[in-house]
């Protein structure tokens, strides 16, 4: 099959892996949630308010959840979405070290 375009699910794919925000925090969680506070010291650069914001927009496409009373931890689905992202990395890292 020849792909002539991207679909709808490879664009939001793509959307949330070329943002750095989202990328970064999604690398910082863990499925054990962790208190706001700590997590906005994990992403470094980030403000306080751009966080709450990626975290909402993890919320929504069910990658991270959160407690009462402000800890954030990944879904099943984050937790393997995670996981893709550091084979992605690993993927990476063979090719700079081919070419180099």
């Amino acid at each position: 099959m020849v792909m002539r375009d991207l679909t709808i699910g490879t664009k939001v794919g793509l959307e949330l892996l070329t943002n750095k925000w989202h990328a970064l925090t999604l690398c910082n969680l863990t499925a054990t949630p962790v208190d706001f506070m700590v997590l906005r010291n994990r992403v470094r650069g980030i403000s306080t308010l751009k966080l709450l914001t990626v975290l909402a927009k993890l919320e929504q496409l069910g990658l991270v959840v959160s407690t009462p009373d402000y800890a954030y931890g990944l879904t099943s689905e984050g937790v393997i979405l995670k996981r893709d992202l550091a084979h992605l990395e690993a993927w990476g890292n063979r090719v700079i070290t081919e070419m180099a």
